[in-house]
C-alpha cells in the first residue's frame, strides 16, 4: 500500500531536519557540497524521491542551493526568511507597529548591554563619532531614519552574534517604514532632537564599557519609541501592515 500523503510529509520534514543536522555535524561551510543523493538515501534510510523533497524544501527556504547535474551546495544564510515569518505574523495584530517595536525591544537592550561589553575601545569610540555625524543631518528626515537604523546595525555588529546581525537586517525595511511615521509625529509635536540625545547616550554608555548603563539608555530609548508608535495607532484606523 502507498504511504499517505501525510506519512510522506512527515518522512520528508524528518530528513530534512537529519539534512541540517549533517550540515552542522559536519561543519560544512557555504559554498560547500552534500553528498549526493544517492548517498544521502543510503545514509538516512529513505528512498531517493525523498531526500530529493527535502532538499527541494531546503532550498525553498534558501538553506541549500540546488543545480541540475551537481549535489546540494550549502547556501549562506540570510535574514528573508525572518522577515517572511515576522510579515505573517505582524499580519495577525491591529497594531503592527508597536508589535513590531514590542519584539525589537528586548533584542536591542540585550545588543547594547553586549556591546558594551564586547566591542573594542577604537570600534566603541566610532560609534560615538557616527552619533555625532547624525546630528549634522537630524533636519533631514529620511537620512536620519537611514542612519539611525545603520547605527542599530552598527551595535548588533559589535555584540559579535550573527543572529543579532540577522534580525537586525530582516526588520529593517519595516522599521524604516515605522520611523517615517514616527518622525511626522515627532515633528508635529516638537520632539524632534530626542532621539539623537538617546542615541548618544547609548553610544556614550557602550564606548565607557558600561553594559548596565547601555541597557538602561537602550530601554529608555525603545520605550519612547513604543510609546510613539502606541499614540500613533490609537489614533490612526487599524489596517493590516
Amino acid at each position: 500500500m502507498p504511504s499517505s500523503p501525510i506519512a510522506s510529509t512527515t518522512l520528508t520534514a524528518q530528513v530534512q531536519r537529519a539534512i541540517l543536522e549533517l550540515i552542522d555535524a559536519e561543519g560544512l561551510a557555504p559554498g560547500q557540497s552534500l553528498p549526493s543523493t544517492a548517498a544521502l538515501s543510503e545514509r538516512f534510510d529513505v528512498s531517493r524521491p525523498v531526500v530529493r523533497e527535502a532538499l527541494s524544501a531546503l532550498h525553498a527556504i534558501g538553506a541549500v542551493e540546488l543545480t541540475n547535474g551537481r549535489n546540494a551546495v550549502v547556501r549562506r544564510l540570510d535574514d528573508h526568511l525572518i522577515s517572511l515569518f515576522l510579515t505573517r505574523a505582524l499580519q495577525a495584530t491591529d497594531e503592527p507597529l508597536v508589535a513590531l517595536m514590542e519584539v525589537r525591544a528586548p533584542l536591542e537592550i540585550q545588543a547594547a548591554r553586549l556591546a558594551a561589553e564586547r566591542a573594542d575601545p577604537a570600534s566603541a569610540q566610532a560609534l560615538v563619532d557616527e552619533v555625532r555625524r547624525m546630528a549634522t543631518i537630524a533636519s533631514d528626515g529620511d537620512a536620519y531614519a537611514q542612519a539611525d537604523l545603520d547605527l542599530h546595525r552598527r551595535i548588533a555588529e559589535l555584540t559579535g552574534n550573527p543572529a543579532l546581525v540577522w534580525f537586525t537586517g530582516a526588520v529593517r525595511d519595516r522599521v524604516f517604514h515605522a520611523m517615517v511615521q514616527i518622525r511626522a509625529h515627532r515633528e508635529r509635536h516638537g520632539m524632534v532632537g530626542f532621539e539623537q540625545a538617546e542615541h548618544m547616550a547609548i553610544a556614550g554608555a557602550i564606548a565607557s564599557g558600561n553594559a548596565m548603563a547601555a541597557e538602561i539608555a537602550m530601554r529608555e530609548h525603545m520605550g519612547a519609541v513604543i510609546d510613539i508608535t502606541d499614540a500613533i495607532e490609537q489614533r490612526a484606523p487599524h489596517t493590516a501592515p
